[in-house]
């Protein structure tokens, strides 16, 4: 029974969708939030100073942990582990995953790009600066290669040591990272 001015609800079919694409929009306004706050401090009337500008981020470890564990969790699942399996031999039997594993190295450089900036403002993970942008460059390079279809297994390895350095570096920095696997890529 249809009651007037109340238009049908749609379907189940209709409403996964709308769903999915609510969920993307939150998330990727909940993503936008996680960037860094400016501050400025000027000198008072007596020192005649000039105005000082000083630009750091809020919570820069938790950030950095968070950020490294959503870059090495991706890559592991959509990268390196296809690569070991065997998925990403045969580029046109395994289309599928060649394309997650392009998409993956989109997301793991969008993160180690947030990470980085994570670490340069923090004293304490500074010294990881360096090999995240060594890894960044790596992972820069293995997109364009997957998205042809083309796999290059020790670009691959060589991305999955330099990830083992920066764990063991963040650890004894006193920031562990726990990998976190996206839901997909």
């Amino acid at each position: 029974m249809r009651t007037r001015g109340i238009p049908p609800s749609p379907p189940a079919s209709r409403r996964r969708p709308l769903l999915i694409a609510a969920l993307v929009v939150v998330i990727a306004l909940g993503a936008g939030a996680c960037g860094s706050s400016s501050k400025s401090s000027s000198a008072g009337a007596t020192g005649g100073a000039a105005a000082t500008s000083t630009t750091t981020t809020h919570l820069a470890k938790t950030k950095f942990v968070l950020h490294a564990g959503l870059a090495f969790g991706a890559f592991h699942r959509w990268i390196y582990k296809p690569l070991k399996s065997g998925e990403l031999e045969h580029p046109l039997t395994h289309k599928a995953a060649t394309l997650k594993a392009a998409l993956a190295a989109g997301f793991t450089y969008h993160e180690l790009k947030l990470a980085l900036a994570d670490a340069q403002a923090d004293p304490t993970l500074s010294r990881l600066v360096a090999p995240i942008t060594a890894l960044q460059n790596k992972i820069n390079g293995l997109g364009p290669g997957l998205k042809a279809g083309h796999v290059d297994a020790g670009q691959i390895d060589q991305a999955n040591g330099s990830i083992g350095s920066i764990h063991a570096g963040a650890a004894a920095a006193g920031q562990p990272i726990t990998e976190q696997t996206p839901a997909g890529p």
